[in-house]
């Protein structure tokens, strides 16, 4: 028994050590891969620049993002885009872009693969940077790409249509390079041609050159704002209120407002300092006029018979309010929208606590109770 017992824990002591050294070989195996993965990749990044585009990509930031992956640069150097080595390696690495940069070296390590995925492609061992955007000079025509001119078409007539400038502007502050920004009168020589050329049926609005399709960002979200002519012109068709409808040869979006108001209730809520700016600025509604109708008056006991109207002050709005498809929508909510297509507000709570008169029952709702004679106020 006792040779039988040393014989067994002879064949555990060794097996044990077999594991052991495995185990052992295993975990200084994983940390040798977890310092290979940590190590920063050797690399050489040259730049292909040129000096006649002002407006060109900044390459300078693009190489600078590379330069914050786990990275060991080696050695940088620029060439010029007129060069005989730059259009060596222009065709060489199938460059149609510039300026852009290309690496060479460990560009094939693990801790680059998300970057390089996401930036470029490995072309002959080596890393070509893709994103190059606009403006950049095309490396087979050698024209600079990405210069966009904007063409306004304006109705002087209208004051208070929307202004393309406005969008422009915003459009500008996304990067893209309106170098060129013009105007035209709709009924302008130019004008009509424009109009008549692409169908255009709403005014003021605004055309792109069709260097704009050269972006990206403005490409895949332009059918929300309009339409991509055949000849890559980006015209914005889809205008906020108001405008002017050429079909129509009217404005549209403009809207009247009254406010039916009792001069005997100086204590209930004031609607041009309540509503005005809910409509106006929570919902975009474009002013015509504004007026004060008193319901002691011919025209305001004629509203309330017409309307029903029981709770005053109150907002009328014209029938143009229906274009505004937001307030529509809430409308149901608030008011009715009568036969005539006149919107008339008649939901008080959803005013939150104003003060207002039932005409039904000549009561003053909303009123702060008054004090007590003796207590402290």
């Amino acid at each position: 028994m006792n040779k039988i017992f040393l014989v067994v824990a002879f064949v555990a002591a060794l097996a044990g050590a077999f594991f052991s050294t495995k185990t052992l070989s295993l975990v200084e195996k994983n940390i040798a891969d977890a310092k290979e993965e940590a190590r920063p990749a050797n690399v050489k990044i040259v730049k292909i620049t040129t000096d006649s585009c002002l407006d060109c990509f900044d390459v300078e930031k693009a190489v600078s993002d590379f330069k914050k992956q786990n990275v060991k640069v080696e050695e940088e150097k620029t060439l010029n885009f007129d060069s005989e080595e730059a259009a060596s390696s222009i065709k060489q690495l199938g460059i149609t872009k510039v300026p852009t940069y290309f690496v060479t070296g460990e560009v094939t390590k693990s801790n680059l693969e998300s970057y390089v995925k996401n930036n470029g492609e490995i072309k002959a061992d080596t890393f070509v940077f893709k994103k190059v955007l606009p403006v950049f000079v095309d490396a087979d025509s050698r024209e600079e790409k990405g210069k966009v001119v904007a063409t306004i078409l304006t109705d002087p007539s209208c004051p208070k249509c929307i202004d393309p400038k406005l969008t422009i502007e915003n459009f500008k502050k996304a990067g893209i390079k309106i170098v060129d920004q013009r105007e035209a009168s709709y009924n302008s020589y130019e004008g009509t041609k424009l109009i008549n050329q692409y169908k255009i049926t709403k005014i003021p609005t605004f055309l792109f050159s069709s260097d704009i399709d050269l972006y990206d960002n403005v490409k895949s979200s332009w059918t929300n704002i309009g339409t991509i002519e055949e000849d890559k012109t980006y015209i914005a068709r889809n205008l906020f209120l108001p405008y002017r409808d050429l079909e129509k040869n009217q404005i549209m979006g403009l809207v009247n407002l009254t406010y039916l108001v009792d001069s005997t209730c100086p204590a209930c809520y004031k609607a041009d300092q309540v509503q005005k700016p809910i409509l106006t600025q929570g919902y975009g509604i474009a002013l015509n006029y504004e007026r004060a109708v008193d319901i002691s008056s011919f025209e305001g006991q004629n509203l309330i018979s017409r309307y029903n109207i029981t709770k005053v002050p109150t907002v009328l709005l014209s029938a143009d309010a229906d274009q505004y498809a937001n307030l529509k929508n809430v409308w149901k909510n608030v008011g009715t929208v009568e036969a005539d297509g006149w919107y008339v507000f008649r939901e008080m709570q959803q005013l939150q606590g104003v003060i207002y008169k039932d005409l039904v029952t000549n009561q003053i709702t909303g009123q702060a109770a008054p004090t007590p004679q003796g207590e402290n106020k």
